[in-house]
């Protein structure tokens, strides 16, 4: 047996492989114990992870379910029991009647043959078909109904300050580039946002700064980068009455070492 057939083993457990590769290993596997036991684990494993993720199913989705049985072709009647096994119809009442030979009282029935191959690949098959349906079903639930859609949108604390329904916005020109300064009581925090926030000189920083009364320019941090920016400002800004922006060395500085280059006014 080629080594490459027992590769098949996990492929095959979750219905990856091809109608040849199928029927190749299916043939290999009444011959190969280990293989066989390695494919039974790996489905179980696999339904278990199926159990793990089960979601429950909305309330629409039995009647779409029902709507698609409806319109879905089901699978053809077994042959009856007047059809031998080619498939023929047992003479009718028309054709020429044949005596049935008796019947000892004592003799017993021979048990019709067992395709052992075939009763192995329905087992084998009924749990994939199962699990397919399912999969069937979950999608097309999934076309007219997610269930995270129905989860609130999760906001960053800088998001939830732009977006805020108190958010007051103030915008000052900055070496030729617009800056705006977005303020939330309500949250108690400033976000510093610009589209094409200049660049400091080498050795240089934009340090930001909150006017608090009866202590004056308070450090609120440093602008990182240029260009476009989104830069909360440190500290609470509820009781601030303005902000301000300087340029200090690189470290930052205890207190503004410079004149303002933007002034903002929360009044």
């Amino acid at each position: 047996m080629n080594p490459d057939t027992h590769a098949l083993a996990g492929a095959y457990a979750v219905n990856a492989v091809t109608d040849e590769e199928r029927r190749s290993f299916e043939i290999h596997l009444d011959l190969c114990e280990d293989c066989r036991a390695e494919v039974a684990e790996l489905q179980a494993a696999a339904a278990a992870m199926a159990v793990d993720v089960e979601l429950p199913p909305p309330p629409p989705m039995r009647a779409s379910v029902l709507a698609a049985i409806s319109q879905t072709r089901q699978l053809s009647p077994i042959a009856s029991a007047t059809q031998g096994e080619t498939g023929q119809s047992a003479p009718t009442a028309s054709s020429t009647s044949v005596e049935p030979s008796p019947v000892s009282p004592t003799a017993t029935p021979s048990p019709a043959p067992v395709d052992e191959l075939s009763a192995r690949r329905r087992l084998r098959v009924q749990p994939w078909l199962a699990a397919a349906a399912a999969a069937a079903v979950f999608a097309v639930g999934g076309a007219v109904w997610q269930p995270w859609n129905d989860q609130p949108e999760q906001l960053t604390a800088t998001e939830q300050v732009l977006r805020s329904d108190d958010a007051q916005r103030v915008d000052q020109p900055m070496n030729g580039s617009q800056i705006t300064i977005v303020r939330s009581p309500s949250h108690k925090k400033a976000v510093l946002v610009a589209d094409s926030m200049p660049a400091a000189p080498f050795g240089k920083a934009y340090q930001l700064w909150f006017d608090m009364p009866g202590r004056g320019m308070v450090s609120a941090g440093l602008v990182k980068g240029s260009g476009a920016v989104t830069i909360p400002l440190q500290g609470d800004a509820t009781v601030a009455t303005g902000a301000g922006i300087t340029l200090e060395p690189a470290s930052g500085s205890d207190k503004p070492t410079s004149d303002p280059v933007a002034l903002f006014s929360f009044a």
